[in-house]
């Protein structure tokens, strides 16, 4: 029995000094957790909040990208317009988003100001300058003001502002970007296929006449809208298949090229096939330049490729020296073609004749937002009046020189940051917007800024890229 007794307080003894280290330990613990009960609750809160609205915060993401997207496809859809509505679809699609991005940017308190923001406001804050100049030097001197359509312009400019400004701004920019390209591809590459099925009755198409003297117009009321849209979604294809990891990516950009293609061709337009004529020879010397010079640890078959086709190239302009004349007479046969057709270098001419006199005439200051040409072939009774059908002359009447040469520096820019980041589709795209600024007037179209700004987040890109 006695032994039996001390075994048992022998054994109490040593549990309770085994115990009460874990008390003590359990103690400060404790203690520890409520002095950071503040700063852990607020962590853990915010962590499951995160976690239960994940899901509804990308799905709010993809909703916004899909509004961008489906503006900027549908912006030129001019006969989709309903009759008395100041928006048609692609206007209401990007109003819609800039409001929900407007309201996730306030929620966010502010977006970073980074190198592509910094350069569109720079760029925006001297063209509205500019404008505003012309606009009063217009109230001073023009007889016959066109107010309606300068009051258009002028919202189309505040438009398409907001929307290149917010465009590089968002989260994750560049990533966010890629797929709103892809979504605006792959719709626009349907959407295409379907008014080509349609343009040959295939498919009905309700409330839409897709063909204009045998010109392909597609939804817009001008063939050569309907011909920028493809030549710019073209190029994003383009882009697509250039950065695509995986083959079946590659495949379904390659594809969604096609539709583009065939409806630019169809569409008779002279920009167009200047564009593919110029473009497209510079974009495969580009590349080539690139995979010449480019470093790597080992050999690759595409810079080998481009050695051989350096290497060759003399060889191959010696042989294809004998077809020179031939393929120049061709060209100028059709140019003069093309030219004759509608008088239309008479015309252009003309166009571009007059703006310059309303330019200097203005002191290079300009007359403000809208057009300004009034000796055009069609004349129409004050004040409607014309634009020069060229986007430097256009901006030259409206927002002088300064308007002009803003204009041209964006461009350039957006341009080198392409081609500095190795993006040579997307320096094409910018290339083949211009070929078209110089027989339209594009300053307008949400597309042209929506390539500006791709443009500048490809060089954002590239400089938060780790090394």
């Amino acid at each position: 029995m006695g032994n039996g007794a001390g075994s048992r307080q022998t054994a109490n003894r040593n549990l309770v000094s085994t115990v009460r280290p874990l008390q003590s330990a359990g103690t400060r613990l404790l203690s520890q957790t409520c002095r950071l009960a503040g700063s852990r609750s607020i962590r853990e809160s915010t962590a499951i909040t995160l976690a239960s609205c994940g899901f509804q915060w990308r799905g709010q993401t993809m909703i916004r990208d899909c509004l961008l997207a489906l503006g900027l496809v549908l912006a030129n859809a001019t006969q989709l317009r309903l009759p008395g509505l100041p928006l048609g679809v692609g206007e209401f699609f990007l109003v819609a988003w800039l409001a929900l991005t407007l309201a996730h940017e306030v929620h966010r308190l502010g977006p970073p100001l980074n190198t592509a923001l910094s350069r569109l406001i720079i760029f925006w804050l001297v063209f509205a300058f500019a404008q505003s100049v012309g606009w009063m030097v217009g109230l001073a001197t023009e007889h016959f003001p066109d107010t309606a359509s300068a009051a258009h312009t002028a919202i189309a400019y505040m438009l398409v502002a907001a929307v290149s400004c917010f465009i590089v701004v968002m989260p994750e920019s560049w990533r966010r970007l890629r797929r709103i390209t892809w979504i605006a591809v792959v719709v626009g590459a349907t959407s295409v296929a379907v008014l080509l099925a349609g343009a040959y009755d295939l498919v009905p198409l309700p409330g839409i006449e897709p063909w204009i003297w045998r010109r392909l117009r597609g939804w817009s009321e001008n063939p050569n809208q309907f011909a920028l849209l493809c030549a710019a979604l073209l190029v994003l294809s383009v882009h697509l298949t250039e950065t695509a990891e995986k083959g079946i990516d590659k495949l379904v950009a390659l594809a969604c090229a096609v539709p583009f293609f065939i409806a630019g061709i169809l569409t008779k337009s002279d920009s167009f096939i200047l564009f593919v004529l110029i473009a497209a020879p510079m974009f495969l010397c580009l590349k080539l330049w690139i995979w010449v010079f480019s470093i790597e640890p080992r050999l690759t078959f595409r810079t080998a490729f481009a050695s051989l086709m350096f290497l060759a190239s003399p060889a191959l302009l010696v042989s294809a020296a004998p077809f020179a004349p031939a393929m120049i007479d061709r060209t100028e046969e059709f140019a003069a073609a093309t030219m004759e057709q509608n008088d239309q270098a008479e015309n252009r001419f003309k166009l571009w004749r007059e703006a310059l006199v309303i330019g200097m005439e203005a002191n290079m200051l300009g007359l403000g937002p809208g057009p300004h040409l009034v000796k055009k072939q069609w004349k129409r009774p004050p004040p409607d009046k014309f634009e020069a059908h060229n986007t430097l002359l256009d901006l030259f009447t409206q927002g002088g020189i300064v308007a002009s040469l803003s204009f041209l520096w964006i461009t350039a820019t957006a341009f080198v940051v392409a081609y500095r980041a190795k993006r040579i589709a997307l320096a094409m795209l910018v290339l083949s917007v211009f070929i078209f600024s110089n027989f339209h007037f594009i300053a307008r179209h949400p597309i042209y800024w929506f390539s500006i700004a791709l443009c500048l987040v490809a060089g954002e890109g590239v400089r938060r890229r780790p090394p």
